[in-house]
């Protein structure tokens, strides 16, 4: 998933903000978002609040159309 999630950020960094966090080494996170399984991706709106959670691995075709359906302009599908 981290590569993933690191082919969003080259191409989506200046849109979205992509945090990728150890629940090991930062428990506290886990607890608050409720992480019991990894991976596991939070999808927050610009004022924090939580707009989905889910489990497992999520191809990068996936985790556009998940912003894009939720209204963030993304640019031009390739």
């Amino acid at each position: 998933m981290a590569k993933v999630l690191a082919q969003f950020k080259e191409k989506h960094g200046d849109t979205i903000e992509v945090q990728i966090v150890n629940v090991r080494e930062y428990p506290d996170v886990a607890r608050l978002y409720q992480v019991r399984y990894v991976p596991t991706l939070v999808f927050l709106d610009e004022k924090g609040v939580m707009l989905e959670k889910r489990v497992g691995y999520m191809p990068l075709e996936a985790l556009e159309k998940e912003w894009r359906e939720r209204g963030y302009d993304l640019g031009a599908e390739e």
